[in-house]
């Protein structure tokens, strides 16, 4: 038989011979639909490039930069109106344009209605500072809470902070001179200035303050630029 192994020369057993044993060998038949292992592996290989690799439209950081500001969502809510303005493109304590004073400063300031009141407010609280004494307090603490939030109420509080120093320095300054004058009998003279220069704050303060409520600036003339 074939499977008995063969004589060798030496006496020791040879072994078998499979092939004839077997027959032919055939060659491995491919069943309809299957593809070469290589092909199935670059195949994975671009599938899962396709999942992970690219990202479906819609997701990424384009989407957001795209996307805007979603609907009921307002972005700097506690900011006011004019701290989108061309004002707010101004640096604190730089010279404000032409186009920021007067009635074409509308635009400039783009002001919304409760600025406007606040400012307004600022403007007659200094005002009343003349017949109630107090009234510049109201000034001062608008300005603190509103000077980084809006530059509108900025520029007219500090307008306001401004000619309220002016005013002091005046009324000090006339009442020192007007007492040391009194024994040379003028000084009276000079102690009258001193309701002029209050009935003078209060009649800027005004118009200042109207020019608030109109979403105006003002500047007031003769009032040095020390608080910004």
């Amino acid at each position: 038989m074939s499977n008995n192994p063969h004589p060798s020369d030496n006496g020791r057993p040879m072994p078998p011979n499979y092939s004839q044993a077997s027959g032919p060998q055939q060659p491995y038949a491919q069943h309809p639909g299957d593809q070469p292992y290589g092909s199935q592996q670059q195949g994975q290989q671009s599938y899962g490039s396709q999942q992970y690799g690219q990202q479906s439209p819609g997701y990424g950081p384009q989407s957001y930069q795209q996307g805007g500001p979603q609907p009921g969502y307002a972005p700097h809510s506690t900011a006011a109106a004019s701290a989108f303005s061309p004002a707010a493109g101004v640096p604190v304590g730089a010279p404000l344009p032409e186009s920021a004073y007067g009635s074409g400063s509308v635009g400039f300031w783009a002001a919304d209605q409760t600025e406007r009141t606040t400012a307004l407010w600022s403007h007659l609280a200094h005002a009343a500072t003349y017949v109630v004494g107090l009234g510049w307090i109201v000034t001062l603490v608008l300005y603190l809470i509103n000077k980084d939030r809006s530059p509108f109420i900025r520029h007219h509080g500090a307008q306001s902070l401004n000619l309220l120093i002016i005013g002091v320095i005046a009324v000090v300054g006339l009442g020192f001179i007007g007492g040391v004058l009194s024994i040379v009998g003028i000084g009276l003279l000079i102690l009258l200035l001193i309701p002029v220069v209050s009935i003078y704050m209060i009649v800027i303060e005004i118009i200042a303050g109207l020019a608030a409520n109109r979403g105006e600036g003002y500047r007031i003339p003769m009032t040095p630029n020390w608080i910004k």
